[in-house]
């Protein structure tokens, strides 16, 4: 009756001059003969509801996609809800439209490098495994919580993660490794000290024979 148009083709607006919303994924651009330049939906793989275009993504993706998500759910990010957040690891078993692929990293922060984030996703290229921890040097263990033998005191402000026992050679134990948490090494009978690094009273010699010490 006042001259509104029928919009088409995911568009709205009194002219149909801009495009639905959700349908940003391409520049509005009028109809050309036969080609009707629809609004194309973006894509945020079922985490989202709401997007915007942005024109320079668009032009990097050499004129694919430019439909950027807004306030992507269920721990996702990115242009498209396409990857885990931070902390956050993609289950390999799911797609990632699933509500639950991203699933929490459960590294240690104090054995962990970049305060316990974990490896976000598989890509054999890149030798990454989903949910993987990247231990520092010093630490092991699937969630980066044990120091490796020989080494003790995991702790965060420490870049390495653990310290060296630095246990006696000749007053400790062979192939002994010190206690984890407060590094005493296990001692030779007639030795003595944190590192086993000194004789018991009435005993003498510690390095001059093959083990332990020698009575006075």
């Amino acid at each position: 009756v006042h001259g509104r148009c029928i919009c088409h083709h995911n568009t709205e607006g009194l002219s149909c001059e801009r495009c639905k919303d959700f349908y940003n994924d391409a520049p509005w651009r009028p109809a050309e003969g036969t080609q009707d330049n629809a609004c194309k939906r973006c894509n945020c793989n079922g985490h989202s509801g709401r997007c915007h275009f942005d024109m320079a993504v668009y032009q990097a993706s050499g004129g694919v996609s430019g439909g950027v998500c807004e306030d992507c759910q269920d721990n996702t990010m990115g242009q498209h809800c396409d990857q885990c957040k931070p902390f956050f690891y993609w289950d390999p078993l799911k797609v990632i439209s699933d509500p639950q692929a991203c699933l929490p990293c459960h590294c240690d922060p104090e054995g962990t490098l970049h305060n316990g984030v974990c490896e976000g996703h598989t890509d054999p290229a890149l030798g990454t495994v989903a949910g993987r921890c990247p231990c520092k040097e010093n630490v092991e263990g699937v969630r980066c919580d044990k120091c490796r033998a020989n080494y003790y005191g995991l702790s965060s402000s420490d870049p390495l993660g653990c310290q060296p026992c630095n246990c006696h050679p000749s007053g400790s134990l062979p192939f002994s490794v010190c206690d984890p948490a407060t590094g005493e090494c296990l001692c030779q009978q007639f030795t003595t000290g944190r590192r086993c690094e000194k004789c018991i009273v009435g005993y003498w010699g510690l390095g001059n024979s093959l083990y332990g010490c020698s009575p006075c």
